[in-house]
C-alpha cells in the first residue's frame, strides 16, 4: 500500500523543510539578538512559490518556542501602514490587554509592544507580503527606523517578506533570498517524503520535473502530490511516463489554483512582454524583446522590471530574462488574451 500522500501541502514543519535549514539558523541568531534588545529587520525575498509564507510560519513557531511573542500578519493589496499596524495590535492580544498606538507608526508600535510584552523574552513582528502595501518602500524604511531607534532599549524586531527584491543598505537589516531548489534539494525533498519506499522516484522523472519546474518549490511539491495521488497501490516506481501522462491534469490544477490568477492580475502591457519571453526557453535580451514587440526600449525595460518585481521572470544574464519556469511559460504561450 502506498499510504497517505507524503507531499500534502499542509505538512509543514522544520524537520520536513528542505533547503531552508541555513535560513532557520540565521533566524535563531536574529531572535537571540532581539531578546537582548539588539533590534533589527530581517527581509525575506523570493519569487512566487519559493516558500516565503511557509518560512515565515515556521520562523514564527521557532520564535514562540524561544519564548518570544510573535504576531504574524499578511499585507493585502493597497493596504496602508495604519491597516497593518491595526492588524498587528489585534493579533498580539497579550492576555487580553489593549494597546493604544499613539502616533500610528512603527516606532510607536514597537514602544507599545515593549511595554505590553510582559513575561515574553521579546517580540518579533512578522509581516508577510509587505510589497503589496500602497507604499512598501516607505513602510520598510519606517520599520528600519523603528529598529534603529530601539537598539539597546527595546526587545522588538521585525521580519518581513516580499516578492519584490529589497536590499536596504543598513546595519540593522539582514536579507534572506529564497531561490529555486537545486537538484540536491529536490532529491532531498523526494527522498524524505518517500523514505525507503515503495514507491520510489526514477531518475528520469526527477530530472524532467526539475527541468520543467525550474526548481520552484511550490511547483515541485504540486507535481509530486499530483503524481502520487494518481499512482496505483501496486506501482513501485514513479517514472517519467507517469509524469508525462499526468501532466495535463497537473497543468489544469496549476491553472486553477495559481497560474490563472497570477496571469489575470498582470496588466496587458506586461503580458505582451511575458508572451514574447514564453516562446524563448533560453530567454531574451530586453533589446530583442523591444524589437519583437516593435516598441521603444525604454518602456519595454520598465515593463521587464515590473515583471521581475512580480517574480514572473528571472534574470539569467546581464539584460537577459526568461519566464521563471517552463510550466508557467507553457501556460502563458497557450493563452489568447
Amino acid at each position: 500500500m502506498k499510504g497517505a500522500n507524503p507531499f500534502a501541502p499542509w505538512l509543514e514543519d522544520a524537520e520536513s523543510l528542505c533547503g531552508r535549514k541555513e535560513d532557520i539558523r540565521v533566524f535563531s541568531s536574529f531572535a537571540d539578538a532581539a531578546a537582548s534588545a539588539q533590534t533589527g529587520v530581517l527581509v525575506v525575498n523570493g519569487g512566487p512559490g519559493t516558500g516565503k509564507s511557509t518560512l515565515l510560519r515556521l520562523l514564527r513557531a521557532e520564535a514562540e518556542r524561544a519564548g518570544l511573542a510573535a504576531p504574524l500578519v499578511k499585507a493585502e493589496k493597497n493596504e496602508g501602514v495604519l491597516d497593518i499596524i491595526e492588524k498587528i495590535v489585534q493579533e498580539v492580544g497579550f492576555g487580553g490587554g489593549s494597546i493604544s498606538v499613539r502616533g500610528r507608526n512603527f516606532e510607536s508600535l514597537a514602544a507599545e509592544l515593549e511595554k505590553a510584552s510582559g513575561s515574553a523574552f521579546g517580540v518579533v513582528v512578522f509581516i508577510d507580503d509587505i510589497d503589496l502595501l500602497r507604499k512598501p518602500a516607505e513602510a520598510l524604511g519606517d520599520i528600519i527606523k523603528a529598529a534603529k531607534k530601539g537598539w539597546g532599549k527595546r526587545r522588538v524586531s521585525f521580519v518581513v517578506s516580499s516578492t519584490r527584491e529589497y536590499a536596504p543598505e543598513s546595519d540593522f537589516v539582514r536579507v534572506l533570498r529564497l531561490g529555486p531548489f537545486g537538484e540536491h534539494e529536490v532529491r532531498e525533498l523526494v527522498e524524505k517524503a518517500l523514505k525507503k519506499g515503495p514507491p520510489r522516484m526514477g531518475e528520469e522523472c526527477l530530472q524532467s520535473m526539475l527541468a520543467d519546474s525550474g526548481g520552484n518549490p511550490r511547483l515541485v511539491k504540486t507535481i509530486c502530490f499530483s503524481i502520487y495521488d494518481r499512482l496505483r497501490d501496486t506501482e513501485k516506481v514513479i517514472t517519467k511516463g507517469h509524469y508525462l501522462a499526468y501532466l495535463p491534469q497537473i497543468m489544469g490544477s496549476l491553472s486553477r489554483e495559481w497560474f490563472g490568477r497570477m496571469y489575470q492580475e498582470t496588466p496587458a502591457s506586461e503580458r505582451a512582454v511575458l508572451k514574447a519571453l514564453a516562446k524563448q526557453e533560453g530567454g531574451m535580451h530586453v533589446s530583442d524583446i523591444a524589437k519583437k514587440l516593435g516598441k521603444p526600449l525604454g518602456p519595454v525595460t520598465a515593463l521587464v522590471g515590473r515583471l521581475r518585481d512580480r517574480g514572473q521572470i528571472i534574470r539569467v544574464d546581464r539584460g537577459k530574462y526568461r519566464v521563471f519556469s517552463r510550466l508557467y511559460a507553457r501556460y502563458v504561450a497557450q493563452r489568447n488574451g
